[in-house]
């Protein structure tokens, strides 16, 4: 019994044997291999695509902060304008419209 576990002991310290494919599983076809090329460059293109829907994406989302930036800063200088045309009114006593 020892002297089986002594040779599987050898058996595993040879290269040949630890980078041998495991042969419980079945080798890969080169139909297999292809496949997996056409699947790798589909997914590329599906990441490919995506990406640039996001691009656009954000993109539209940076124009829609900048517009409503925009209109926020022309909201607030009509603001400015009442309050300092208020204020001109007061001093100068006119009749408020």
């Amino acid at each position: 019994m020892a002297e089986k576990s002594n040779a599987d002991a050898k058996a595993s310290k040879n290269n040949k044997y630890m980078t041998s494919e495991d042969p419980e599983q079945p080798s890969e076809s080169s139909t297999q291999k292809e496949k997996g090329s056409q699947s790798s460059e589909s997914e590329e293109e599906y990441f490919k695509n995506v990406s640039e829907r996001f691009d656009k994406d954000i993109k539209d989302l940076k124009d829609l902060i900048a517009l409503n930036e925009k209109e926020c800063n022309r909201l607030l200088f009509d603001r400015l304008l009442d309050v300092i045309r208020v204020e001109i009114e007061e001093k100068l006593h006119l009749p408020k419209k």
